[in-house]
């Protein structure tokens, strides 16, 4: 039987769903309202003479030509980038959605964490976990559920450049999520794409929309000593385009041990070497010299004092100091024949992270190459890819001694990865069918070497998988919508970090664990419908996982996470989202997720049941729904935004439950008062938690002692202008 825990009072008691609807109606109510006074408008306009309706279209054509417009009513052709080819949204066979941010609202939004910016993608939740030290606790589907810290389970990509490494691991934090122009995300299993932990794909890009010569800086601070500086500018050159992006963050944090300061740096170049050939180069680097690691609470800690650190993670000064670069360069060929794309990539990481456990640090090098060829060759559509990658990890962990101090080293080695891969795609159009099938093959080795040698025992070793991953699509261009379904699979190795924690805390590599797989079917329906200004999606789907990595924690392991292969489970789920544009300065949007996400078998530890068939997984809500209604009259924008959800369980016994909770962020800007001929000014304020709720936003799956809570702030006020030449 399952022991439920007491329910957490935290401020949210009630079923957050009690209120979802009625926000909803209110919602759509003032979406309404503002659509008939744009009737009202409409029927006075008609009133005009022709002549003057005839230019002011041509005015508004021009306007509309210049001004980048982030709601599309049909399908869109855009080349989704994420899926290697030349898959566009409007016949990609597969659930994707792309969500592109205008100039202004970079500027207007404080964007700490990618939650803010990509909340309304439906099967997408990113956690802030307000802990620099750990990121964003990040799911596709609930692929990902499990991370300790970074993230698992999903692909990511900034700009062309692989932020997972060949082994399955993806650090965040070299990316200011301010920055982020445009994002893409492709749900569901995708291993087909991009191999190792393609349980889910996200592509970000920081590349500007044009390289018009401009200049922007920009200032804000705010509540918990925020400061931030950030400047950007663009210029071309003939065929040549040149954007760079700097920013400097600094936080004192909403809890205690949780300051942050980062610098980060973006740049890219794009030329066109001649007709048909293009050449892009991107570089990133973020240095950190000082993030704390507050850790997470209990339920008692929690309710004495939400803001404080957990003692252990404060007594020892946990946190992370590292630097990181990379840089990628891409070359494009287009012809009749057939076009193929070919990229080159580099990453350097180093890495200090101490820890109630042990003193780490890792200086990590990676490196790889992909190439795509892709052409027609009568009705067929076919595509070939190759993907080579090395990750090279120098690892040290030291023990303690007296109070905290530094002892003596207890694992000392030499971690690779190497990731080879080939991929083929075949395509064929019929009428207004479309049907596509592809598979890769990979093939990834672990070598690790030993120097420590401890005891005269050397435990150097390596570990070899293997994995097919085949994909199968159909779609039906209704008109405008899309009617789809598909089938894919993902796999997804245990990382060097997961491999090298071994529960009888030697080094060397975990012979025991095994890749986790997954198999998922979906059907879905998205386009939109112009006369309404309607953009929408939906979509179901199911995932069946096996030989689950879990992990698991010991008395002697203290806070370190141990991994096995345990179990099944399912992903059940249905996703749902619109846009509606009842008025050219109004846009309405919601996105709802309903997910049921189980464990299929009883698994054991010893002779403790350690969860049961019918459990749910840990850290994804049942029901899940966020909503915005963005004004923009004039020169202003009024953005108003909630996010809506249940509570859902915090470890794999169900024993325990985070709390639903209902949160809404106010952010009003101007497009910019002119100062001078050349100069404007474009202030902004952001109100997050706008009505000071009580809740945790994120939680620590699995946690020893009950600490698996991660609590968000009240309140919070920031403010701040850009200067925009």
């Amino acid at each position: 039987m399952k022991a439920i825990s007491s329910h957490i009072h935290d401020g949210s008691s009630c079923n957050p769903f009690r209120v979802a609807i009625p926000l909803l109606f209110l919602l759509i109510l003032a979406a309404a309202v503002a659509a008939s006074a744009q009737t009202q408008t409409q029927a006075q306009t008609h009133a005009m003479t022709q002549t003057q309706a005839q230019t002011q279209t041509h005015a508004m054509t021009q306007t509309q030509a210049h001004t980048p417009d982030t709601l599309q009513y049909d399908l869109a052709e855009i080349e989704i980038q994420a899926a290697r080819d030349t898959e566009t949204e409007a016949t990609a066979p597969f659930s994707v959605s792309v969500r592109t941010r205008t100039a202004g609202e970079q500027g207007s939004e404080p964007a700490f964490s990618l939650d803010r910016i990509a909340a309304g993608i439906p099967g997408l939740w990113i956690n802030d976990r307000q802990n620099y030290a750990l990121g964003e606790r990040i799911s596709i589907r609930g692929m990902g559920w499990r991370t300790a810290f970074g993230v698992r389970g999903i692909y990511v990509l900034l700009d062309d450049v692989p932020l997972t490494v060949p082994d399955g691991q993806t650090a965040m934090d070299i990316l200011d999520p301010a920055m982020v122009r445009q994002i893409e995300v492709v749900r569901g299993p995708s291993s087909f794409f991009w191999g190792n932990a393609g349980g889910g794909t996200l592509f970000l890009s920081t590349r500007p929309a044009t390289y018009d010569t401009s200049l922007r800086t920009r200032i804000y601070g705010g509540a918990f000593g925020t400061y931030s500086a950030q400047v950007q500018g663009t210029h071309r050159d003939g065929p040549r385009g040149y954007h760079l992006n700097a920013s400097w963050l600094q936080r004192d944090g909403y809890r205690d041990h949780s300051q942050h300061q980062a610098f980060r740096m973006i740049g890219h170049m794009d030329w066109e070497l001649s007709s048909g050939r293009e050449l892009q180069v991107s570089g990133a680097f973020v240095g950190a010299p000082d993030t704390r690691h507050p850790g997470s609470l209990n339920a008692a800690d929690l309710q004495e004092n939400r803001r404080q650190a957990n003692a252990l993670f404060e007594s020892v000064a946990a946190g992370k100091s590292w630097r990181q670069g990379q840089l990628g360069v891409t070359l494009r060929s287009e012809n009749p024949v057939a076009s193929w794309q070919g990229t080159v990539y580099g990453t350097a990481r180093s890495l200090h992270n101490p820890l109630p456990f042990a003193d780490i640090e890792v200086d990590r090098l990676m490196a790889g190459t992909r190439i795509t060829v892709f052409g027609t060759y009568r009705f067929l559509k076919w595509g070939l890819g190759a993907d080579g990658a090395i990750q090279s990890d120098d690892r040290r962990n030291y023990d303690y001694v007296g109070d905290f101090e530094r002892g003596t080293r207890v694992i000392d080695q030499q971690e690779t990865v190497l990731n080879g891969a080939l991929s083929g795609r075949l395509a064929t159009e019929f009428r207004r069918f479309n049907v596509s099938a592809g598979v890769r093959l990979d093939a990834i080795r672990f070598e690790n070497e030993d120097r420590l040698l401890a005891g005269g025992e050397d435990r150097s070793g390596s570990r070899n998988f293997t994995a097919l991953s085949p994909s199968l699509g159909l779609s039906w261009d209704m008109r405008p919508g899309l009617l789809y379904t598909s089938f894919g699979t993902s796999f997804e190795t245990p990382t060097t970090t997961e491999l090298v924690n071994r529960p009888d805390m030697t080094g060397g590599f975990n012979p025991d664990i095994d890749p986790e797989r997954a198999t998922g079917l979906e059907a879905g329906l998205r386009g939109g419908w112009s006369p309404l200004r309607l953009r929408y999606e939906i979509a179901v789907f199911r995932m069946n996982v096996r030989d689950q990595l879990i992990s698991y924690r010991t008395e002697e392991g203290g806070d370190r996470d141990f991994y096995r292969n345990v179990g099944k489970s399912r992903h059940d789920g249905l996703e749902i989202s619109l846009r509606w544009q009842p008025a050219l300065w109004t846009e309405f949007a919601a996105s709802y997720n309903l997910s049921r996400f189980t464990f299929r078998e009883s698994v054991a530890q010893g002779d403790e049941i350690t969860f049961e068939r019918g459990n749910s997984l840990p850290g994804i809500p049942d029901h899940r729904l966020v909503t915005s209604l963005t004004f923009t009259p004039r020169s202003y924008r009024i953005s108003l935004s909630a996010e809506i959800l249940d509570s859902y369980y915090t470890d794999n016994a169900n024993t325990a439950r985070n709390p639903g909770f209902e949160v809404f962020h106010l952010n009003l800007s101007h497009d910019g008062i002119a100062l001078t001929e050349h100069i404007r000014l474009a202030p902004f304020v952001t109100v997050n938690n706008l009505t000071d709720t009580r809740y945790n936003s994120s939680v620590s799956i699995n946690a020893n002692f009950g600490r698996y809570y991660e609590p968000a702030p009240g309140r919070a006020l920031y403010a701040g202008f850009s200067l925009i030449l």
